[in-house]
């Protein structure tokens, strides 16, 4: 089974802990594994692609989970990226003439741009991250890249709630040798984009 996905998360907790009738209480145990694993790695910087709409002035971000923006560029077949620059909603005049967005400012879970955009632009926008899965966020940097650790986070809340503490152990031991490589990841990772 590809640990890929929300969804994908909870029936291998649920198999992994041999509970497949808990089904109502593996988002629980995801929560509190996130919880301890925002404790321990923080928000992590990550990056998506996003596609506007020619005609509109927002881009729907309700599927990434996004602790604060870092960078939002407009990438142009040919040309250099653009730097589209943030601003706070409000402090920008919103033009009804289509064309290339040089403000944005985060709405809630949008994008919104001072014009509608003239054509279907690519972003790539970078942000930091904390770990919050849901129906509408159903992956992130930690579960793609190691999902190991996630299932291992969620597992032990799954023993632990079935009061399994030999088995709730065993997989915290998993955690915490796992957390500390990962902590050197990011940090290595951080040392190279600062210089």
């Amino acid at each position: 089974m590809a640990l890929g996905t929300y969804t994908t998360l909870q029936t291998a907790v649920l198999a992994f802990i041999e509970r497949t009738g808990q089904t109502a209480e593996a988002p629980d145990w995801i929560t509190l594994a996130e919880a301890r694993l925002n404790r321990e790695l923080g928000a992590v910087e990550t990056e998506a692609t996003l596609t506007g709409t020619a005609g509109s002035r927002r881009i729907d971000i309700s599927s990434i989970s996004v602790e604060r923006p870092i960078a939002l560029m407009l990438a142009e077949t040919g040309y250099d990226e653009v730097p589209v620059l943030p601003r706070a909603d409000g402090t920008f005049v919103y033009r009804t003439t289509s064309g290339q967005p040089r403000f944005y400012a985060i709405d809630g879970t949008y994008i919104d741009f001072d014009c509608p955009l003239v054509s279907a632009y690519t972003f790539r926008f970078r942000y930091r991250e904390r770990f919050a899965l849901s129906g509408s966020v159903t992956t992130n940097w930690l579960l793609t890249y190691h999902p190991d650790v996630y299932l291992a986070a969620a597992i032990v809340w799954g023993h632990a709630y079935n009061m399994n503490f030999p088995g709730a152990s065993a997989y915290k031991q998993v955690l915490d040798e796992a957390i500390p490589s990962i902590k050197n990841s990011i940090a290595a990772k951080k040392r190279s984009v600062s210089t």
